[in-house]
């Protein structure tokens, strides 16, 4: 995960609340980062690898990160073992939004779309943040953050 602190606003969303509460918290309490290295990655797509910033190594079973850059707004859906941090920040705004989740190492398909669904509150709320019109994100596939295993695939072929 990206270490160097910034100005955060967390999302505290229950899974059953529509709404969703902005808060603030103060960058030295916060363990999150701009994912700024992924404006140098091609816009308009999502990318993947075990660590975007550090490369393009495949995704693991337990570690996998999925960017994605508007131009500008970048946004970083990092799995790391059972827990999942959405990070989105805009260029011209000093705010950095950020979710984390509890989803699990074998996510059922409801936690996969509840991925795709915090990505999509993350970034709106930003939104609400930066008092700024959204760019479109294409749709993350929460399936992406979990690749098959050796171990799966020889399960699944018997």
């Amino acid at each position: 995960m990206r270490l160097w602190p910034i100005v955060a606003v967390a999302f505290a969303v229950p899974a059953a609340a529509p709404a969703q509460r902005i808060v603030e918290v103060p960058s030295g309490e916060v363990d999150v980062a701009r994912p700024e290295d992924l404006y140098a990655r091609e816009p308009g797509r999502w990318h993947l690898a075990r660590r975007l910033w550090q490369g393009d190594e495949p995704c693991t079973a337990i570690q996998c990160e999925a960017g994605f850059n508007s131009g500008d707004l970048a946004v970083s859906v990092e799995r790391d073992g059972p827990a999942v941090t959405i990070t989105a920040s805009l260029r011209n705004c000093s705010s950095t939004a950020y979710s984390q989740l509890d989803i699990g190492d074998r996510a059922s398909n409801g936690e996969r779309k509840k991925i795709a669904r915090q990505v999509e509150r993350v970034v709106k709320g930003l939104g609400k943040t930066c008092d700024l019109a959204m760019p479109e994100v294409a749709p993350l596939v929460g399936d992406w953050l979990f690749p098959a295993t050796e171990a799966d695939d020889e399960g699944s072929a018997s």
